[in-house]
């Protein structure tokens, strides 16, 4: 009888330890050490950047390359540009202007989003050069996560922009069920035209089964924009659940220009009948002319984005304009999109309306602009007596002091495909916590809101609670969303 109780307490003890190890695996907060050693060579359009191994509690399992055309010389400082070089100790950054001078850092990060505290130091230069050698990606794009979005869609995200063969790119992937070890059919593949860096694919599958695990697998046919392939067994393969939401049908509806008129002397508001999405340069969306004299042009300053006749949100353009005068202008809309990519037909995109004077009274002097947003949103999370408790906070712009009149905080357990509204908080918050929360991925958008209903469209923030093991443990988790919000410091 004591030998059989010495061994069940050897074999608890044993349990024990390896729980604990398990526990303290899941809620790693350990940053790798700081990246040194960083050097860089000039190519012809590019820099080629190398350093030194990082270590780590764990493992590293990446490096991430920073830079910019000015240096990063105080705390709290960040660079413009980010590159995922995966866990490689050299990389090439390309695309960069031959004769301009870009700093660069490096950091590592581990499996659980940990980064270095400190940018590499000392920060290396590199002028980029017609005559240096020529600029080559040589890096491998990696799977970086796979997401069901419905029960008949699957958003796959790269490393880096990639391109689909040209012919049947269903079948550069495979999808098993990890418990069945059946096959899910991939009946199409198709770039995602809402990211505009070309690292999203959009697999639509057979009917998924909800809730099961599926792992999904890329082959060498995916390639980076330089050719280089993505490499099997390496960092080829993400996981996702499967979703029983039905698909959303396809919206196939054209923007269109409902009405225009002037606000004042120097302000249009276009209206279109849905939300829009503007260019990268919104001046270059709109052509104003007097409608008898088209070479007589009315110049555009500026756009933003306000809510139409309809209250519909982003659905009417304010464009700031030079002065105008007591004629008809006509105004054309070029290149303009909705939310699902549908760009306006020329049908459909034109209007006139007749300038006004400052001495005039303003057509329309509705508020309809939203207060601006946010800025600095932070997240930190405790664990306690088996729960989570997420801790927000942030600052409020001066601008916003007599326009907002509430803020509202939204959750989204679902990759920011929807969101519950968790609080309605006074104009002067600038801290909220979320409490009661179990194991998983949070996405937390807060909003401002003015007298007139206009609401912006809000800062969002990821949060991922990890599981933490045995409850009688009593952890205390400490980390932050969208990998660990860490002010670098610089050494």
């Amino acid at each position: 009888m004591k030998n059989v109780l010495s061994k069940l307490s050897a074999s608890l003890a044993i349990l024990v330890t390896l729980m604990s190890f398990t526990a303290f695996a899941a809620v790693d907060k350990d940053s790798p050490s700081d990246v040194i050693g960083v050097k860089g060579i000039a190519l012809n359009g590019g820099a080629k950047i190398s350093w030194g191994s990082a270590t780590d509690n764990v493992k590293v399992a990446g490096y991430q390359v920073h830079y910019d055309v000015k240096s990063v010389e105080n705390p709290g400082e960040k660079y413009a540009f980010i590159k995922d070089a995966g866990n490689v100790l050299t990389y090439n950054v390309t695309g960069l202007e031959n004769g301009k001078k870009y700093y660069f850092s490096v950091i590592a990060y581990d499996e659980a989003k940990n980064e270095s505290v400190n940018w590499g130091a000392p920060e290396v230069s590199v002028t980029p050069a017609a005559d240096a050698p020529e600029a080559k990606d040589e890096t491998a794009p990696q799977v970086s996560k796979a997401t069901a979005m419905n029960k008949e869609q699957v958003k796959v995200v790269f490393s880096e922009a990639i391109d689909l063969p040209t012919e049947t790119p269903e079948d550069a992937f495979q999808i098993e069920d990890e418990d069945l070890l059946e096959p899910l059919a991939i009946l199409k593949a198709e770039m995602d035209i809402e990211d505009k860096e070309n690292k999203t694919v959009i697999l639509t599958t057979a009917p998924q089964t909800e809730k099961s695990i599926y792992k999904l697998t890329a082959g060498i046919d995916i390639e980076d924009a330089f050719g280089n392939p993505i490499i099997s067994g390496t960092s080829d393969t993400a996981e996702f659940e499967g979703s029983g939401a039905d698909k959303v049908a396809a919206d196939t509806q054209v923007p269109e220009v409902v009405k225009v008129e002037p606000m004042d002397n120097t302000h249009v508001i276009v209206n279109f009948n849905e939300t829009i999405v503007l260019g990268i340069d919104p001046s270059q969306n709109f052509n104003i002319v007097e409608a008898a004299d088209a070479t007589k042009q009315l110049q555009v300053l500026g756009v933003e984005l306000g809510k139409n006749t309809d209250g519909i949100t982003d659905a009417s353009a304010i464009i700031t304009t030079s002065a105008q005068s007591e004629t008809k202008y006509a105004v054309s809309v070029l290149g303009i999109k909705d939310s699902d990519g549908n760009e306006i037909s020329a049908a459909k995109a034109t209007g006139e309306f007749t300038g006004v004077t400052e001495a005039t009274v303003p057509v329309n002097t509705d508020d309809i602009l939203p207060p601006k947003d946010i800025a600095k949103l932070m997240a930190d999370y405790v664990f306690e007596a088996g729960k989570y408790t997420v801790n927000l906070s942030w600052e409020n712009p001066m601008e916003n002091e007599k326009d907002t009149k509430e803020q509202l905080v939204y959750m989204s357990e679902d990759s920011g495909t929807s969101y519950a509204k968790k609080a309605s908080l006074e104009s002067t918050a600038t801290k909220y916590s979320v409490k009661d929360l179990i194991a998983g991925e949070y996405w937390f958008k807060i909003t401002q809101k003015d007298a007139a209903g206009n609401e912006s469209e809000g800062i969002v923030k990821k949060v991922t609670l990890a599981e933490t093991g045995p409850g009688l443990l009593g952890l205390i988790a400490l980390s932050v969303g969208l990998g660990r919000i860490v002010t670098k410091r610089k050494k």
